[in-house]
C-alpha cells in the first residue's frame, strides 16, 4: 500500500500538478509546495485553525489578497528555505536582482525567471539569504545532518487517520533514513530558548512533531528523534538547535487527536460551526467590575 514516488524534475517551482494521480496512501516525491497545500487532506495547519480557532475558519478561511509586500515576504521565506535545506542549488535556482522592484528592470527580470522557474530577489534579500545559507551551514553538525546521508527533502505523506478514516498530509523538511530523524527548519523573530518555547505552544510546532511522526510512521517510515532548526529572520541570523521534551510533544498530539475528531464530525454532518449556537452568556474577569462589587463568590486571582 505505501509507495514512494520519485520524479526527475526536482525544481521547487514547478506549476501545479494533478494529483489526482495520487490513489492510495504513501509517500510522493516532486509535487510542488503550493499544489500541496491546495492538494487533498487535511494537513497540521488545518488542524491547528480548528483548534485555535473554530472549523467554520478552517472551512472558510479569508480570501487574502498578494500584495507586493507579502509576496516579498514570501519569497524570502521560499529563497531561505531552500537555501537551508539544498545550499549547493540555491544559485542556480534563486537570481540576485536589482536594488528595489521599480521600473522595468525589475519587470522584465521578473517574466525572465517565471520562464525559466527561477526566484527573483531584490540584491538585499538575496545577500541577506546568503548570509542565513552561510551562517547555518557553518556549525558543521547541522550541516552534516542536512546534505548527508540517505535523507529527502519536502516529500509529502499521504495516509488514512485509523480513528476517522480521513485522508492526511504531512510534508517534512527533511527525513533521514538512516538516523530515522525528521528536521523542521523553522524561521523566528528569536531563537532564545525561551522564546522558541513560547513559539511552541503559540503556533502548534509540538503538534507539527506529534502528527508528522505519528503520520510518518504509518507509512512505513520510522521516527526516532524530531529536531527544529530555528534560524533569526534578522542579522545576525542566530541559529539555535531543539528538541522537545516528550510531555509536550504528548499535549500536541492530544491536540491533533481533538482537532481531528471534529474535522471528521463536521464534515459527515457539513457543519462547520464558528463560537456556538444559541445564545450564550459571556463571563467577565473580576478586574471588570469598577464601580460596582463582583458577583459574589467569584475566583480572587480571575
Amino acid at each position: 500500500m505505501n509507495q514512494i514516488i520519485r520524479h526527475d524534475d526536482e525544481s521547487r517551482f514547478n506549476k501545479m500538478v494533478d494529483l489526482e494521480a495520487i490513489t492510495e496512501p504513501g509517500i510522493y516525491e516532486g509535487i510542488p509546495n503550493e499544489a500541496y497545500h491546495a492538494g487533498p487532506g487535511i494537513s497540521k495547519s488545518g488542524l491547528w485553525t480548528i483548534y485555535e480557532k473554530t472549523p467554520a475558519h478552517y472551512k472558510f478561511p479569508p480570501v487574502k489578497e498578494e500584495t507586493t509586500q507579502t509576496k516579498a515576504i514570501k519569497d524570502f521565506g521560499t529563497a531561505a528555505h531552500l537555501a537551508i535545506l539544498e545550499p549547493e542549488s540555491f544559485e542556480r535556482k534563486v537570481v540576485r536582482g536589482p536594488k528595489d522592484r521599480r521600473g522595468n528592470k525589475w519587470t522584465d527580470l521578473e517574466e525572465a525567471c517565471a520562464l525559466d522557474g527561477r526566484l527573483l530577489l531584490v540584491e538585499q534579500a538575496y545577500d541577506d539569504v546568503l548570509a542565513i545559507r552561510d551562517g547555518v551551514h557553518a556549525d558543521s553538525w547541522i550541516n552534516a545532518i542536512l546534505t548527508s546521508g540517505d535523507g529527502m527533502n519536502e516529500a509529502t505523506g499521504y495516509a488514512i487517520d485509523p480513528v476517522t478514516g480521513e485522508l492526511v498530509r504531512v510534508r517534512p523538511d527533511r527525513y533521514r533514513r538512516d538516523l530515522r530523524i525528521i528536521i523542521d527548519v523553522k524561521s523566528t523573530e528569536s531563537a532564545r530558548p525561551e522564546d522558541f518555547a513560547r513559539s511552541v505552544t503559540n503556533y502548534g510546532y509540538h503538534s507539527q512533531e506529534a502528527f508528522y511522526s505519528d503520520t510518518w510512521q504509518s507509512l512505513g517510515m520510522p521516527v526516532d528523534g524530531f529536531i527544529f532548526i530555528a534560524w533569526e529572520k534578522k542579522s545576525p541570523f542566530a541559529k539555535a538547535v531543539y528538541e522537545l521534551p516528550p510531555a509536550i510533544v504528548e499535549e500536541g498530539r492530544a491536540i491533533m487527536r481533538q482537532s481531528l475528531d471534529k474535522y471528521a464530525e463536521c464534515k459527515k454532518a457539513n457543519h462547520w460551526p464558528a463560537y456556538g449556537d444559541g445564545v450564550q452568556e459571556l463571563s467577565f474577569k473580576r478586574w471588570a467590575y469598577k464601580l460596582t462589587p463582583p458577583p459574589e463568590g467569584m475566583d480572587e486571582a480571575a
